[in-house]
């Protein structure tokens, strides 16, 4: 009997699956992605502008996230706690996250190698 015990344990425990209330791992990357670049993006701004209001910016961006993945922030910070204990689900979602703005940086980057200069700046003037 302790034998099927341990067994049931452990496949239960590695199936990937988390408790109610709890996005699963790739929803979780996804809303992760988008809180990120919203992070990044209020970051920026600020340094654009002396005045800007970082606080009332953030938490409006991070709205704008939950409606677009139709959570809330109850869900997100739920899922947040558990998969900070949970740090090698966690490591894996963040080596991909890495793994995706590397590709879109090559792209990017490639992109702008084979674009070719203007030759008449006067376009640029105004």
């Amino acid at each position: 009997m302790r034998p099927l015990f341990i067994s049931l344990f452990f496949l239960f425990s590695c199936s990937g699956n988390v408790p109610n209330g709890v996005l699963p791992p790739k929803k979780m990357e996804a809303v992760l992605y988008d809180v990120i670049h919203a992070d990044e993006w209020v970051d920026f701004a600020s340094l654009q502008d002396s005045s800007f209001r970082k606080f009332s910016k953030r938490t409006a961006l991070y709205d704008s996230v939950f409606r677009l993945h139709a959570i809330s922030k109850e869900t997100y910070r739920k899922s947040m706690a558990y998969y900070q204990s949970r740090p090698d689900v966690l490591k894996e979602m963040f080596a991909s996250l890495k793994a995706k703005s590397d590709t879109t940086l090559k792209r990017l980057t490639d992109t702008a190698k084979k674009a070719t200069p203007l030759k008449d700046s006067s376009l640029l003037k105004k």
